[in-house]
């Protein structure tokens, strides 16, 4: 893939117009070396500043500009040698490029500084650890274990924007000339100053944000959705359905302290959040077994005694080897007679 072929998909990515192989695409090339990595950021940075609204004398003035640094010879762009190692020459550049891309694939918005790529911080949690996370603008983010948070040292004029994989709870900081945006998989959250919790755990079938305080907008590639508090929105990736309901607040984010609440879901589901708060992993014996529902509660409970209630709740059989759980259903003992 050339290096015009790359840009190009970063753009059409970040303009929510990939599909999902591209995606995996995009990510293997990402994580193959650091430098890929900057490259990605400085483009996203130039990307989300030329998102922001001119007026149509700005407009033109940029798009002149952008005409004229794209009139440049094509050398400026030219890949490197056939390693494909690929490397930013000038940010200027790129810059232009890559406005050029956003006049065909975004339509509208032009920028007229490029600025320089961020700089990000990134917290991550091990299994059993949460972190708390005081940003700049004043809101904390509570990281749940096994997770990750990638923010900027300082946010932009115009908007806040992080990044999460896996969960946590945000309590964010009103300011209403800056939207707090948080980009979890294929979701974006959109808020201006509430409490609420983000789950996109990569691996698992579930994907949701449950909204405590204020309001939130949730933009996913074809919609966006208004939720009030107490409502969650859900995605099922096995099934593909997105919907709204009632959440049990204790059952959503009890995580921060260690507690665990099942009522009447699915083995398979839970097993994540099990996993990351002890450090463990879960092997089910076959799919009956993933399929088995619980009914517990468990408030800051030793391993021990969660597997001792699973097997009474869920008519499991436990075999624990070091940090694997292996897990099988029984059959239920017929009653006496």
């Amino acid at each position: 893939m050339e290096p015009e072929e790359i840009y190009l998909l970063i753009t059409r990515y970040l303009a929510r117009q990939t599909s999902p192989d591209e995606n995996e695409q995009l990510a293997a090339w990402v994580g193959h070396s650091p430098e890929n990595e900057r490259t990605f950021e400085q483009l996203k940075a130039v990307w989300q500043a030329s998102q922001t609204p001119h007026e149509p004398a700005e407009t033109a003035a940029a798009l002149r500009q952008v005409k004229a640094r794209l009139a440049r010879p094509v050398a400026v762009l030219a890949g490197p040698p056939p390693v494909r190692r690929w490397r930013l020459r000038r940010p200027y550049q790129v810059a232009a490029w890559v406005v050029g891309v956003v006049v065909a694939v975004g339509g509208g918005h032009f920028l007229t500084n490029p600025t320089a790529a961020m700089e990000y911080r990134v917290s991550r949690t091990l299994a059993r650890q949460k972190q708390q996370i005081h940003l700049l603008d004043g809101s904390v983010v509570t990281l749940a274990p096994q997770s990750q948070l990638r923010y900027p040292t300082t946010f932009g004029e115009t908007s806040r924007e992080v990044y999460l994989e896996g969960e946590a709870f945000f309590e964010v900081k009103k300011d209403a000339r800056r939207p707090f945006r948080v980009h979890s998989g294929s979701w974006t959250t959109q808020v201006l100053g509430t409490a609420f919790n983000v789950s996109a755990v990569p691996g698992t079938t579930q994907m949701a944000v449950s909204l405590l305080e204020g309001k939130v907008e949730v933009f996913d590639k074809q919609d966006h959705y208004l939720l009030a508090p107490g409502q969650q929105l859900r995605a099922d990736h096995a099934t593909g359905r997105i919907y709204r309901q009632e959440f049990n607040a204790a059952q959503v984010v009890g995580w921060r302290t260690n507690r665990l609440v099942f009522q009447n879901e699915r083995l398979a589901d839970v097993a994540a959040q099990i996993e990351r708060l002890y450090g463990v992993k879960l092997v089910f014996a076959d799919a009956g077994t993933a399929e088995v529902r619980l009914w517990a509660t468990f408030d800051n409970e030793q391993l021990p005694a969660v597997l001792e209630a699973l097997q009474l709740a869920g008519s499991l059989e436990c075999r624990r080897e070091g940090q694997v759980i292996y897990l099988r259903q029984v059959a239920a003992k017929p009653a006496a007679e």
